[in-house]
């Protein structure tokens, strides 16, 4: 996980902890700014089909990175900004609604930032690593595709190809304000602590 070349693909946040997504999946906006259809990757995840929601999930951001990560099968982490705030905003709440709160990169990046952004400490946290030695989990067979995963284990889709891919994701515009379906005034820890830091 630590580079940038892999095998397969994208293979390689913010909710606060206390609350739970206002909203039920059916009530998330699908709109895209760049032509994406997320029906499909909704009604994976409404029928709790996580793991092949993450596949759709790797599809949809190769998509949106561009003809270049399509032609390559995979995201390069400087195509991350070329993603619409928008689109990543549905794929999030989607991800969040489906699991109550659970999952989704906004929660991935609430948990970051909890972790004074060690990927070490951050993976440990959602159980991408295992032992005392903190190996990495083999994809995909070693990963948990239900409900009962620690929070922030899904989507996997960020973190396959290297922490370089998972930090422009976790800090792309689209998480730096609260996600779809929470209130503007009830924002994420990870958002005080940003405005805490910049404050006189």
């Amino acid at each position: 996980m630590s580079g940038n070349g892999s095998s397969f693909g994208l293979s390689g946040p913010g909710a606060s902890s206390s609350s739970k997504p206002s909203l039920s999946i059916e009530d998330i906006s699908l709109e895209s700014e760049a032509g994406m259809d997320y029906k499909h990757l909704k009604d994976l995840l409404a029928d709790g089909d996580f793991q092949k929601a993450d596949d759709e999930t790797r599809i949809l951001l190769i998509k949106l990175a561009g003809t270049g990560a399509v032609e390559r099968k995979w995201v390069y982490f400087t195509e991350v900004k070329f993603i619409p705030e928008t689109d990543l905003r549905v794929i999030d709440g989607l991800w969040r609604s489906a699991s109550n709160g659970k999952f989704g990169y906004s929660v991935q990046k609430e948990l970051w930032v909890q972790n004074r952004r060690y990927w070490e400490r951050l993976f440990k946290a959602i159980d991408w690593t295992h032992g005392v030695h903190n190996y990495y989990r083999k994809w995909p067979q070693e990963f948990n595709y239900t409900t009962d995963a620690p929070k922030g284990h899904l989507p996997l889709t960020n973190c396959l190809r290297g922490t370089q891919l998972f930090k422009a994701i976790l800090e792309h515009p689209a998480f730096e304000r609260p996600a779809q379906g929470e209130e503007s005034s009830a924002k994420p820890d990870w958002l005080k602590e940003t405005e805490t830091k910049i404050s006189f």
